[in-house]
């Protein structure tokens, strides 16, 4: 097994600044307090961020051999070997990863007018990502169909198909999360350093192309009083919309399996 690294420092990069705003720093025999939620993710550097971007999260363990990252707010129950997260510090002999500020969502235009054709057929399963939504006590997840997930989560939800394929004659939108799985990011601009490309295209407009529904389905964004995200059809009343104000258009929109 790989010697863990002994200290990482989390840069922000803002506009046009880089400021230290933490570091972690690893422990043989860290406390902690509750567990917040756990995460299967491929590197160590995911699961660092996983915790930085949670503002309760204190200490962080990870196993490199299956990807297992476990959150844990501050306490005194331990020990474990794990990473504290020293937010107010700084140490530029630290290893460095970078995380930029949070990115607001920007509209992104249609080319074309909604002409949607429900004749065409579904996207071959090689052509598209399947993201399916999770749910653990008060956490909310989203995963496509092939990432590790565990057998404790329940699903919930619809889950959402997106097209592979960037068709430019229609207006393609990249899709994108963070570390933490909790929540979809919307266009190009989420292109940068701390999000994470799903490999799947929603549309601003609807796209079909050569007789396939690339984007014939209409979501939108919508946020409950706990913060969980949501992404169902338009016209929902028993959640509010969240501050994402546009509806996307993606390959199909299909009930979980219970």
């Amino acid at each position: 097994m790989v010697s863990p690294i002994t200290e990482v420092s989390i840069l922000l990069l803002l506009a046009k600044s880089t400021s230290n705003t933490g570091v972690f720093r690893f422990d043989p025999e860290a406390k902690h307090g509750n567990s917040i939620y756990f995460l299967y993710l491929e590197k160590q550097s995911q699961c660092l961020r996983a915790c930085y971007d949670e503002s309760e999260c204190k200490v962080v363990e990870y196993n490199e051999t299956d990807g297992f990252c476990r959150l844990y707010r501050e306490g005194k129950v331990g020990p474990i070997k794990g990473y504290e997260l020293k937010r107010d510090e700084t140490d530029s002999s630290c290893m460095t990863e970078t995380s930029t500020s949070d990115v607001a969502f920007q509209r992104i235009p249609p080319r074309q007018e909604d002409d949607r054709d429900f004749t065409c057929k579904d996207l071959a399963a090689p052509d598209k990502t399947v993201i399916v939504p999770f749910e653990r006590e008060r956490y909310r997840f989203f995963f496509s169909n092939t990432s590790r997930t565990s057998s404790k989560w329940t699903t919930v939800g619809p889950r959402l198909s997106l097209s592979k394929k960037a068709e430019e004659t229609c207006t393609p939108v990249p899709v994108f999360h963070k570390a933490n799985h909790r929540r979809l990011f919307f266009g190009e601009i989420y292109n940068t350093t701390g999000y994470y490309f799903f490999n799947g295209y929603a549309f601003a407009d609807s796209c079909v192309v050569k007789g396939e529904c690339l984007g014939v389905w209409e979501i939108q964004e919508y946020e409950d009083e706990d913060g969980k995200f949501y992404y169902d059809k338009p016209g929902r009343d028993d959640l509010k919309r969240s501050d994402l104000d546009q509806i996307f258009y993606i390959a199909k929109i299909a009930k979980s399996p219970r």
